[in-house]
């Protein structure tokens, strides 16, 4: 009997990517769906917003951190730069400065996830998006 192929590291992060994306996107939208965008203050539909990184991807140590990551319209994330300076506004009113500070110190930290990070992560978000 063959063995079953385990998902790649690649496929679990891009599984985490979706999951996690739709719970930042969903997380503080109110009843009917609406979020607001953390760097202009657009309303939204939470289907029609990015989940906006701060600090950018690929800096792994913050690229699940819900502090990091906020529902963010597709102008000011695609278009816009991300909008940097209000962004970082935005995390120090919402966390106060030593949380940024701290975000900022994470983003020169290296972390390599294993497979049980991934499927942890990917479980807890899950079960938070049951939960909402």
């Amino acid at each position: 009997m063959k063995k079953k192929k385990l998902p790649t590291l690649s496929a679990l992060e891009k599984k985490l990517d979706k999951i996690f994306s739709e719970y930042i996107r969903r997380k503080d939208a109110d009843y009917g769906g609406t979020v607001e965008c953390c760097t202009c203050g657009k309303l939204e539909y939470w289907k029609d917003v990015d989940a906006g990184h701060f600090i950018k991807r690929q800096h792994r140590s913050v690229r699940w951190d819900e502090r990091n990551v906020h529902p963010q319209c597709r102008r000011d994330n695609h278009f816009m730069g991300g909008r940097q300076d209000d962004y970082a506004k935005f995390i120090i009113k919402k966390y106060g400065q030593t949380q940024f500070d701290e975000l900022m110190r994470l983003k020169y930290t290296t972390v390599k996830h294993t497979r049980s990070d991934l499927e942890e992560m990917i479980e807890l978000y899950k079960e938070k998006l049951e939960n909402l």
